[in-house]
C-alpha cells in the first residue's frame, strides 16, 4: 500500500454517518450514544418537574455546550460549574443562567469572568467572609449585582461552611454593596463513601434535613432564602416535596458510569459513554488496548478496575499506562485477536471527559455527530 493509497483520518470534512470500524477513525475514541443520553436528559427532566424542584445541571460531566443545550430545551433552568473556564465556554456558547459552585479565589479567575459577566445571570458560590469580601470588589468592578449562594457542609467536610454558621455568611452577604443574597447550597459527596441502598438514603436524608434547618435559622434573621440548592445524580432521588429543597444540580446522570450504577442511581441500559479501542496484543487470557490512563484515566474501582469491557462483562481493565490498557480474562483470550475493535465502560465517565477534546455521538452502530468538549481548562 502507497501513501495515495492509506485512509484518509476523519475530519472535519469527513462525511457522517460512519461505521464504528471505518477505516477513517482512529482509536481510542469516547463514543456517546444519544439515544441513551436523550432518554437520560429525559428522565431526569420529567422527575425534576414532578417534584417540583429546579433542574441545574452541572455540566463538569459532558463539558460541552451541545450537550447544555439540549438539557436546557428538555426543561433545565441553567446550568452549574465548578469553574470559570466551565463557566466562560458555556456563556460565550449562548447559555445564560449560570452557578459557579466554587468558591473563586485569584485574580485571573475575575478577571476572566468579568469578561462574561454582561452576557448572563451568574450567581456565586461563597463559604467564607475573605471570599465574600473579594465579591465585594469584583461586583464595584464590573458595576453589577451579584447573587450569592452560601454554600454549607452537610458531611463531605471539603468545602462549604458549617451549618451553623451559615447565618453569619448571609447576613454579610445580606448588608454587603453590590451582592444579593441569593439562598443556600450544599453537596453531599460522601454519598460515595456508602454502597448500601440504605446508607445512601440516610446520607440524602441527612443532606435534606440539614439544609431545612439551615433555612429555618436563615429566615428567623429576616432573611428570604429564594434558593435551596442541592441533590446530585445520587442523592436527589431520595428528596421530597416537602423537604422545600428548590432546586437540584445532578450531572453524571447524563452518561452514567460504573459509579452510578453501583450506587443504585441508573441501570446498565442508561450509561451512554464508551471508550473504542484496538487490541494491540493478545496472550493467554491478557487483552492490551491502546486506551490507557491518557484516555481512561486512574480512577478505579475494586469489583469493576478501571473499566469493564462490553463484550466480556467478566473482563476488567487491571493495569494502566500512558497508552496501554491491560485486561484480564477469566478464560483464555481465544475470541479475540489483534487489530479487533473493543468497548469499555467508563468508571468515573466525568473524568474522562476531561481527556478529550471531542467526543462522538452515536445512533446503533454508527458515529453520527461531532461533540465538541468546550470547557476545556485554560490559565492564560
Amino acid at each position: 500500500m502507497t501513501a495515495v493509497d492509506l485512509p484518509l483520518p476523519l475530519s472535519r470534512e469527513t462525511d457522517l454517518p460512519i461505521a464504528f470500524d471505518s477505516a477513517a477513525l482512529d482509536t481510542p475514541a469516547v463514543l456517546v450514544d444519544l439515544d441513551i443520553v436523550e432518554a437520560n436528559i429525559d428522565r431526569m427532566a420529567k422527575f425534576a418537574a414532578r417534584n417540583g424542584f429546579a433542574l441545574r445541571p452541572h455540566i463538569k460531566t459532558h463539558k460541552s455546550v451541545a450537550l447544555a443545550r439540549r438539557q436546557i430545551v428538555a426543561g433545565a433552568v441553567g446550568i452549574c460549574t465548578a469553574t470559570v473556564s466551565e463557566a466562560k465556554a458555556m456563556i460565550e456558547g449562548g447559555v445564560r443562567d449560570v452557578l459557579i459552585a466554587y468558591p473563586l479565589v485569584g485574580k485571573r479567575k475575575f478577571e476572566r469572568l468579568g469578561s462574561v459577566m454582561g452576557l448572563a445571570n451568574v450567581a456565586l458560590a461563597a463559604d467564607s467572609e475573605a471570599v465574600i469580601e473579594s465579591y465585594i470588589e469584583f461586583a464595584e468592578h464590573v458595576g453589577r449585582v451579584i447573587p450569592v449562594l452560601v454554600e454549607v457542609d452537610t458531611g463531605m467536610h471539603r468545602v462549604g461552611v458549617a451549618p451553623k454558621r451559615a447565618v453569619v455568611l448571609a447576613n454579610m452577604i445580606a448588608k454587603s454593596h453590590g451582592l444579593e443574597f441569593r439562598g443556600i447550597m450544599t453537596h453531599a459527596g460522601q454519598v460515595h463513601d456508602v454502597t448500601a441502598a440504605a446508607d445512601i438514603a440516610a446520607v440524602a436524608r441527612q443532606e435534606a434535613a440539614t439544609m431545612g434547618a439551615v433555612r429555618q435559622d436563615v429566615e428567623r434573621t429576616g432573611l428570604d432564602v429564594q434558593v435551596i440548592s442541592a441533590g446530585s445524580t445520587i442523592t436527589a432521588a431520595y428528596f421530597r416535596p416537602e423537604d422545600g429543597i428548590t432546586e437540584i444540580r445532578p450531572g453524571t446522570y447524563i452518561y452514567n458510569d460504573l459509579r452510578t450504577l453501583e450506587l443504585f442511581a441508573c441501570a446498565r441500559d442508561a450509561m451512554a459513554v464508551t471508550a473504542l479501542a484496538t487490541i494491540v496484543s493478545v496472550d493467554n487470557s491478557r487483552l492490551t488496548i491502546d486506551a490507557g490512563s491518557k484516555t481512561l484515566t486512574v480512577t478505579r474501582d475494586s469489583a469493576f478496575g478501571y473499566g469493564l469491557l462490553v463484550e466480556d462483562n467478566a473482563a476488567k481493565v487491571t493495569r494502566l499506562s500512558e497508552e496501554h490498557g491491560v485486561l484480564s480474562l477469566l478464560t483464555a483470550a481465544e475470541r479475540f485477536r489483534v487489530g479487533q475493535r473493543v468497548r469499555l465502560v467508563p468508571v468515573h465517565v466525568c473524568v474522562w471527559m476531561d481527556l478529550q477534546a471531542e467526543v462522538y455521538g452515536t445512533r446503533g452502530s454508527q458515529i453520527v455527530e461531532r461533540i465538541e468538549v468546550d470547557a476545556m481548562r485554560h490559565s492564560l
